[in-house]
């Protein structure tokens, strides 16, 4: 009977053991592998790990067309060319040379224009404005040479610079004319037919938006030299300004220029100044 009893025990307990193990396989098979991050990399260093990077192609279009629109925003069609409409004028611009004693002046002429007695009519009054005023008396010699600051559509500018030496003179003097010329009616146009006087009056008063081009010409001393006297009346003054082909024998108060579709007013000053100071005017015309 005790044998059998034994027998009995051993026999459970070999099938209690053996459903543990299955148990506990089965547990193993069921439970996750959960390994530390460091470790896996250690194990594995060929694990690679990707990231969800922003998209920079895309941010980059957005700026592109963003610059874009803000250029196509401010791009701005010059006064010039603004005026001629659809109907710009085109031409060629050649230089001529007046020599006469110890006078010297190059000027612009104008060729291709189809109206062909208009562009003779102006090319007489650019070679009268920029030759006929030249004052002989005591005059030893006078050079004069010119850029042309605009050859827009429906205007041309041009600036002419230069020497005039006096006999007994102590220094030479230097000299500068303009003339802007509408090229649909051959007439000159002068600072009061497309400046905005107010906006040029309060830069004028208050020293501030216009560059001064000449070198070693102090701002403080320049503002100093207009408000003490130089200038009385901005306004009336202004009105004055530039050549008129109608009236060739008036002298001008001072002379205006387009250039980069930007006012260029060119003032009388003192010689050591340069004789006058050339400002730049900061906003578009």
């Amino acid at each position: 009977m005790r044998k059998y009893t034994k027998f009995i025990c051993v026999l459970t307990a070999i099938v209690l053991s053996t459903a543990g193990c299955g148990e506990n396989a089965d547990n193993k098979d069921k439970e996750p592998v959960v390994e530390d991050f460091d470790a896996i990399m250690r194990n594995d260093p060929t694990q690679v790990i990707v990231r969800d990077e922003p998209r920079t192609d895309s941010m980059e279009t957005t700026e592109q067309e963003t610059e874009s629109e803000d250029e196509n925003e401010t791009q701005v069609v010059p006064y010039a060319d603004r005026i001629a409409g659809e109907n710009g004028a085109v031409y060629d611009i050649e230089t001529e040379v007046y020599e006469e004693g110890g006078v010297r002046v190059e000027y612009p002429r104008l060729t291709g224009l189809t109206d062909e007695g208009k562009q003779q009519e102006i090319n007489d009054k650019i070679r009268g404005a920029v030759t006929g005023n030249i004052a002989a008396d005591n005059l030893s010699s006078y050079e004069l040479t010119y850029e042309t600051a605009t050859a827009g559509g429906g205007i041309a500018s041009f600036i002419f610079r230069g020497v005039a030496y006096y006999v007994d003179g102590a220094y030479p003097n230097n000299v500068v004319r303009t003339l802007n010329i509408d090229l649909d009616s051959g007439k000159n146009i002068r600072l009061k037919d497309f400046a905005d006087f107010a906006s040029v009056v309060s830069s004028l008063e208050n020293a501030d938006g216009y560059t001064i081009v000449n070198e070693g010409v102090d701002a403080a001393d320049f503002s100093a030299y207009l408000n003490n006297g130089a200038v009385t009346d901005y306004a009336i003054t202004l009105l004055d300004y530039d050549i008129d082909f109608e009236h060739p024998e008036m002298a001008p108060a001072g002379f205006s220029a387009i250039r980069d579709n930007h006012l260029i007013l060119f003032i009388s000053a003192e010689h050591a100044m340069g004789d006058y100071v050339e400002l730049e005017f900061d906003k578009n015309l």
